[in-house]
């Protein structure tokens, strides 16, 4: 099994392959991760931390790009997910919080096509009820449709965790379904609440 040193960024996110998020690095021990990651050419892991506690798995990821430095040394980076990761054993000997890693893959088989379709007619209704426009999903290259879908749309962490540690990607895509059938069910709520505050709370037939 190949493992990698790799530094950890905990917060309390869940990044997905291809993902692409701005951060805001303020302290010392992730700036210095910064200079490494960029001047070595390595990626990190972005892991969630929650009440003290870090994930066991985690999203390597890689600096895309330097949006803006402050003059007191702070920055504001856009960071993109690359491949999900297994956090086997904490190492030191750097300022910031470091672990071996290892690349999980999927596990092997077919995509229920099915699935697939019905995901991407819900990403593309929900997109057309909150943006006005009818969107389609196009994962990047060797981004599974799951991750495309989930790193697009709003899913609370939990879920998004849980997309991170699955092997499969039928059973992410039943998951990222009902999360796509959820929000679209809010919106639905949201517009039939703003049509009662247009009309004093009564409902017309």
């Amino acid at each position: 099994m190949e493992t990698r040193d790799l530094g950890l960024f905990p917060l309390d996110l869940v990044l997905v392959p291809g993902e692409r998020i701005p951060l805001h690095i303020f302290e010392p021990r992730y700036r210095q991760l910064y200079a490494d990651c960029v001047l070595e050419d390595r990626p990190f892991v972005l892991v969630r931390a929650e009440d003290g506690r870090a994930s066991q798995i985690g999203c390597a990821a890689r600096f895309d790009e330097l949006l803006q430095r402050s003059e007191d040394g702070r920055l504001s980076v856009m960071v993109r997910g690359v491949e999900p990761v297994e956090i086997l054993e904490e190492t030191e000997g750097s300022l910031y919080f470091s672990a071996l890693c290892r690349t999980l893959v999927d596990e092997p088989g077919p995509v229920d096509a099915a699935l697939a379709e019905e995901a991407r007619t819900l990403f593309t209704e929900l997109s057309k009820r909150v943006t006005g426009e009818s969107r389609a999903i196009v994962p990047e290259e060797g981004i599974p449709l799951s991750y495309a879908v989930a790193g697009t749309v709003e899913i609370v962490a939990p879920i998004k965790q849980l997309l991170l540690e699955s092997r499969e990607e039928n059973a992410r895509l039943l998951r990222v379904i009902r999360a796509l059938q959820m929000a679209l069910k809010a919106e639905d709520r949201a517009d039939t609440a703003a049509e009662r505050a247009h009309t004093n709370g009564k409902v017309s037939h």
